[in-house]
């Protein structure tokens, strides 16, 4: 075949096809999901600790997660629980500080109170036993304590400055109405402390959570600039009964609501990627088309290396379905180093 003859023929397929490509290719380029450690390398470190923290940063998540609750003279302190018997010492040091169902909750202990508790792995507090067993030892030997949130805004900014990075946060407000009952405005203070530290803009490195809805559409009316997710489980909250309303989330309806109002849908995982019956394969909810028809971002939480998501064979497995399949936006992590790794290896950062 006389393939000078040709030349001018091929040129124009090439052409054509980089045409074609190119989009794909910008598209592909442009894809870069974020790792958010939640409650910092809490795989490896008591969770929420600024030891955590700064494991976490060290291993290179995007944003790292701040819980936040009230303490009893008004400051915010990152816990994931409301309680502290979980986490902490508190029975031994303040026997009796209980409610009248047996849990001994933040807002009622001041933070010099709080500050002088051990933080140690997250255990039952009926049998004592560690919740992960293969974690970091449990035990009360080493002085992890509970930060508060401007600890760990100071802590994050000062890493940013040192290594020239801009790791984000990713704060979630607890339980927003039990504290208004309470008389805890907490989603102002929350707001009104991000917003000092220059967090409250549209293109600032946070990111404000909650589980409550009416609290979601409260944020906006209180100011909040910044990105916004919805949080939605099945189970809803913890101290409001709200079960009904987090199906609804999942409905094209909810979603479309919280378009409205929030700029990022967060699932738990198996609510976007269903598991079969058998625990064996999986298939992505609707909710997934729904909300990024709505022109949303899509974060889902946890994944544990420990403690694989049902439907998955390997983390290698759920990995693939989370950013080469569903594309998510966004994933939290026990373990930040192994998505991180992960997204290195298959050029998504």
């Amino acid at each position: 075949m006389n393939f000078r003859k040709h030349i001018p023929v091929l040129t124009v397929l090439v052409t054509m096809l980089c045409v074609v490509c190119l989009p794909c290719a910008a598209k592909a380029a442009d894809y870069k999901p974020a790792v958010a450690a939640h409650r910092g390398a809490s795989g490896y470190l008591p969770e929420h600790t600024l030891e955590a923290k700064a494991m976490a940063y060290a291993m290179g998540a995007d944003y790292i997660e701040q819980d936040v609750v009230f303490t009893k003279d008004n400051v915010l302190v990152v816990l994931h629980d409301h309680t502290l018997e979980t986490t902490t010492d508190v029975e031994a040091k303040f026997p009796g500080r209980h409610r009248d169902d047996g849990s001994y909750y933040a807002i009622d202990f001041t933070l010099s109170e709080i500050k002088s508790l051990l933080v140690t792995e997250r255990f039952d507090a009926k049998t004592g036993e560690a919740v992960f067993a293969g974690r970091f030892p449990k035990g009360f030997g080493i002085d992890f304590r509970v930060p508060t949130l401007e600890e760990e805004i100071i802590l994050i900014q000062g890493l940013n400055k040192a290594t020239g990075k801009n790791t984000g946060l990713y704060v979630e407000v607890k339980e927003p109405e039990f504290h208004e009952r309470e008389g805890k405005p907490i989603m102002e203070a929350v707001i009104e402390l991000l917003s000092r530290y220059g967090y409250n803009e549209e293109d600032a490195n946070a990111i404000l959570q909650i589980f409550d809805f009416d609290a979601v559409k409260k944020s906006r009316a209180l100011g909040w600039k910044a990105p916004l997710a919805m949080l939605v489980d099945m189970d809803g909250q913890n101290l409001v009964d709200d079960k009904d309303i987090h199906k609804w989330l999942l409905t094209e309806e909810g979603v479309k609501e919280v378009s409205r109002y929030a700029s990022i849908y967060a699932p738990w995982f198996s609510h976007l990627a269903v598991p079969s019956e058998d625990g064996k394969s999986w298939t992505t909810a609707p909710c997934l088309k729904w909300a990024r028809d709505a022109g949303m971002k899509v974060h889902t939480w946890t994944h544990r290396t420990d403690r694989l998501a049902g439907g998955f064979a390997s983390e290698e497995a759920m990995f693939d379905a989370i950013f080469k399949e569903m594309k998510l936006d966004g994933l939290f992590s026990d373990f930040p180093d192994r998505p991180v790794e992960y997204l290195n290896k298959n050029g998504l950062r």
